[in-house]
């Protein structure tokens, strides 16, 4: 059976740009985790969220890492997301996907642009 927890559409604000006009303010980006538990999940039994990932702890960790953090491209924001977030949960039977989304990028007719960083198809 899959165990999978999905942060969905998590929005916050990151200097992110190509050039100095668009690092002038921080940007919208939209997040998206998804943790594939490949061990089991006590949490699901036994209704105790110590034996799980509390997303609460994991966004304000995603939010203190992009606190100072700039990027010129979503995907080296993804690549980072996913290092940090790999870094934090420490757990190899962890599988992590982490998709960034620039919100209203400069680019005529496009609403959005995504990068996902992912250990499975």
């Amino acid at each position: 059976m899959l165990k999978q927890l999905d942060i969905s559409n998590y929005e916050t604000y990151v200097i992110l740009g190509n050039n100095d006009d668009e690092k002038l303010a921080k940007r919208k980006v939209i997040i998206n985790i998804s943790l594939r538990f490949l061990e089991k999940n006590n949490a699901c039994r036994n209704d105790n969220l110590e034996e799980t990932i509390c997303y609460s702890k994991l966004l304000k960790f995603v939010d203190e890492k992009l606190k100072n953090a700039d990027f010129n491209l979503i995907e080296k924001a993804a690549q980072f997301l996913y290092d940090e977030i790999s870094a934090y949960l420490n757990d190899e039977t962890i599988l992590k996907r982490v998709t960034v989304t620039k919100s209203s990028p400069p680019v005529e007719n496009l609403e959005n642009a995504s990068f996902t960083c992912s250990d499975w198809i």
